[in-house]
């Protein structure tokens, strides 16, 4: 199993904290040190997340827009065996509403969010990701931009969120990228109670062209892991996500569980589920543990 480290990026000349403890908001010339860093550490993979002070799609046209500037520069200082970078193509740093898909009224406009979508992911294919990662919980996305990177003729692979739950647990992620939802859930996203139902959109996935598919949350979740690792032939992917990282990390502030024991525990019960990949934002603890 190897480690996904999320990073943040975002247009600032430097880089400062985020609510996510030990994981900054990067700047781009912040993140190459920290990518130079962690391959001599021995990580080479990173699902690359926006963090935009200014929402706006707009600002994709911009030359210097940051996650697709830092793509480019790590396109240019390493070869592409050396390095794997996934963008993640959400819409909620984008949008005012905070929002993963465009609404109208109230409602989810399904071509108007495909298309933003889209545009996020050309973007970052043409500036060097091997795989986009959508995360729109809608039932076509993956072919959508499938077709359009084969217009294009981009080399890029999808590897989608495909079962992606109605979670409690996203609130730091959603504070770092600025997103007004808050703790809200989304009615989009699959009901937390139906298994089936997010395991037949990772088939649908894979069946429309995705090369890896994401399973998120995790620990409440690891049935539908273990599921989704023996149904797929193709590898699968755990997001431990931002709420259960700070709920281990308030508890290994009041001495309540030690936290390098803690994520050996938990990527070990990912890797017994079958996940080929693990994300998140312990990749200190990740790369502690395989070291020993």
């Amino acid at each position: 199993m190897d480690y996904i480290e999320c990073l943040f990026i975002s247009a600032a000349q430097e880089p400062r904290e985020s609510p996510l403890e030990r994981n900054l908001i990067h700047s781009v010339e912040s993140a190459l040190a920290h990518v130079e860093r962690r391959l001599s550490q021995g990580l080479s993979r990173w699902l690359v997340v926006a963090v935009n002070d200014q929402p706006g799609l707009d600002q994709l046209d911009e030359p210097n827009f940051c996650v697709a500037h830092f793509l480019e520069q790590v396109s240019a200082r390493w070869a592409r065996n050396q390095v794997m970078l996934i963008a993640d193509v959400g819409l909620s740093p984008y949008l005012a509403s905070g929002h993963s898909v465009v609404l109208k009224e109230g409602l989810v406009d399904l071509e108007a969010s495909y298309q933003a979508a889209i545009r996020l992911a050309l973007r970052f294919a043409d500036a060097g990701a091997h795989y986009v990662a959508p995360c729109l919980s809608l039932p076509d996305q993956t072919s959508r931009l499938a077709a359009a990177l084969r217009s294009r003729d981009l080399v890029c692979g999808l590897m989608p969120y495909s079962t992606k739950f109605s979670s409690s647990l996203y609130g730091p992620y959603r504070s770092t990228v600025g997103s007004s939802l808050g703790l809200a859930r989304k009615s989009y996203q699959f009901d937390f109670s139906d298994a089936e139902m997010a395991l037949h959109q990772m088939d649908e996935d894979f069946r429309q062209g995705a090369e890896i598919a994401i399973v998120k949350p995790a620990l409440p979740y690891l049935d539908v892991l273990q599921d989704a690792c023996r149904r797929s032939r193709r590898p699968v992917a755990v997001y431990h996500v931002s709420g259960e990282y700070a709920m281990a990390m308030a508890a290994a502030k009041t001495g309540l569980l030690d936290p390098q024991a803690y994520f050996s525990e938990i990527h070990a019960a990912f890797a017994r589920c079958g996940a080929r990949y693990v994300i998140g934002y312990a990749a200190d603890n990740f790369l502690h543990h395989v070291s020993d």
